[in-house]
């Protein structure tokens, strides 16, 4: 209703963003649907083998008539030119004639900003566009405003939790000393070098804890592992085989039926897991399937809330479990935090959007819970006080000027390049990152270098400390993740 009203007031681009698992083509569907009763034909466009089929089907579900929904993809034999509704892949829909469209639906179009997309839109200019995602934003922060001009929230994780349609997730993640070294891996794009992310994470011993956690926290249930590169997916794939455990690898190269026979087996339970790279993110829907392992870190929250999101589909009351190997969630905030989304181009360190505290770890058995949470729902242990219940104090503010935020940060930066042994223009560079501009002269002079190295990895710790609001298994991630050291004891 609230797309309806949008184009009603005008709106000709409208993007409608719901939880991954909410049934945004289920919406789609009822649209495309209306429209057909009014006479007027649709496209819906997607860039996965999988969306289509599933889109196909529900138009089918739906009661649209086989004969009147065609598919443009390659040589699929459902090809109808004359169909009022077509369902299209965007690369056969670059190569083919484009069908009459009165109304284009772009599914996880997150991606609109990609030339293929804007020239789609570009060539249906009368048309309605309508786009669908659960993560508005793009790896590189880049907002969704050029290619929508309204945005509109369907639904929250915590609202369909509350009904029934989501499962609330049980996460895990191991001790800092567990998770990957990437004080050595740069980004690009938004994201950690792919090569660079693929040397931190393929580690023998990083592998083999994956295969003990499932062990102690998921043995048995039908699991989706997410890894950072072929070799990294293949050589988890053969940890698991080795312990007695029925896995299969799965990538971009993998042949169509070979990939659905693999998927079946997941499905049946014939297979237990199914490490793969770059496959399942999107557009893969099996709601027995109720683990998955992050074993791959990334600094995108959409690409990260993809992942976890596969797993939370409702089924036969069991519980759905993230084994969290990569930081990710307490770099991005657990997946069933509500979140604020825009169209604008965000902003650095606001890249979760969330609407709730952020998480913490018990120290016992290495759950993540919500910041509020005092026992820990897994195992019992007591769990310290964090942010959200420190009493207020009647201390008077105090004003931080923009000199005092850049003079901590050069310090820490200092710091961080002496501890990781980089040379001084590393500091310079990771300063002009963030703010646009080099230390001023006033800035390096009333920030000395800190010499002493135990002082160096504390000032490094403190800082990350107070940019998590005192969350201190936060920064310990952190921390550990920048310097490939554990944290200084508190003290």
């Amino acid at each position: 209703e609230g797309v309806r009203s949008a184009v009603r007031r005008g709106t000709r681009r409208c993007l409608l963003v719901a939880p991954t698992g909410s049934g945004k083509t289920t919406v789609a569907s009822e649209l495309i649907r209306l429209a057909a009763l009014r006479d007027r034909r649709a496209l819906f466009v997607a860039h996965r083998r999988e969306l289509i089929t599933q889109a196909y089907q529900r138009l089918l579900d739906f009661g649209l008539p086989e004969s009147n929904v065609g598919v443009i993809m390659a040589s699929d034999p459902r090809r109808r030119p004359g169909a009022r509704v077509q369902v299209a892949s965007i690369d056969t829909l670059r190569n083919r004639a484009n069908p009459r469209a009165d109304l284009v639906i772009v599914d996880e179009c997150h991606r609109a900003l990609a030339a293929s997309y804007r020239d789609l839109q570009e060539h249906y200019g009368r048309a309605v566009h309508l786009g669908l995602t659960a993560t508005p934003y793009r790896a590189d922060g880049r907002g969704l405003g050029d290619a929508y001009d309204d945005l509109v929230v369907v639904t929250s994780p915590r609202a369909l939790i509350a009904e029934g349609y989501l499962v609330e997730p049980r996460v895990f993640t191991v001790p800092p000393s567990a998770l990957p070294d990437l004080s050595a891996v740069r980004t690009r794009g938004g994201d950690y070098d792919r090569r660079a992310l693929e040397d931190a994470v393929d580690q023998k011993s990083l592998v083999g804890n994956l295969v003990e956690h499932w062990r102690r926290y998921a043995e048995g249930i039908r699991t989706i592992v997410f890894a950072s590169s072929v070799a990294h997916s293949q050589h988890i794939t053969e940890r698991f085989v080795e312990a007695g455990i029925p896995a299969e690898h799965l990538d971009g190269t993998t042949p169509n039926d070979q990939r659905d026979a693999i998927l079946a087996r997941l499905a049946s339970g014939e297979t237990l897991v199914v490490p793969n790279v770059g496959v399942l993110c999107e557009g893969f829907d099996s709601p027995p399937v109720k683990c998955a392992i992050l074993a791959r870190p990334t600094k995108s929250t959409g690409l990260y809330l993809q992942m976890a999101g596969r797993i939370l589909r409702p089924w036969q009351d069991q519980s759905a479990i993230i084994l969290d190997h990569a930081g990710c969630v307490m770099e991005h905030g657990l997946p069933q935090q509500d979140r604020t989304f825009s169209l604008e181009t965000r902003k650095k360190k606001q890249g979760q959007g969330a609407t709730e505290p952020p998480a913490k770890v018990c120290i016992e058995c290495f759950a993540i819970v919500p910041l509020s949470v005092r026992v820990c729902p897994e195992c019992g242990t007591q769990l310290s006080v964090e942010r959200d219940d420190v009493e207020e104090t009647p201390d008077e503010l105090v004003e931080v000027t923009v000199d005092d935020v850049q003079r901590l940060e050069w310090q820490r930066l200092q710091a961080l390049a002496s501890l990781r042994g980089y040379k001084p223009g590393w500091a310079i560079h990771r300063f002009r990152e963030k703010f646009g501009e080099a230390p001023s002269a006033s800035v390096r002079a009333s920030a000395a270098p800190i010499e002493d190295q135990a002082e160096q990895r504390r000032a490094v710790y403190d800082a990350m400390l107070e940019e998590e609001g005192g969350n201190s298994a936060w920064a310990a991630v952190r921390f550990r993740a920048d310097t490939g050291q554990s944290a200084p004891r508190a003290g």
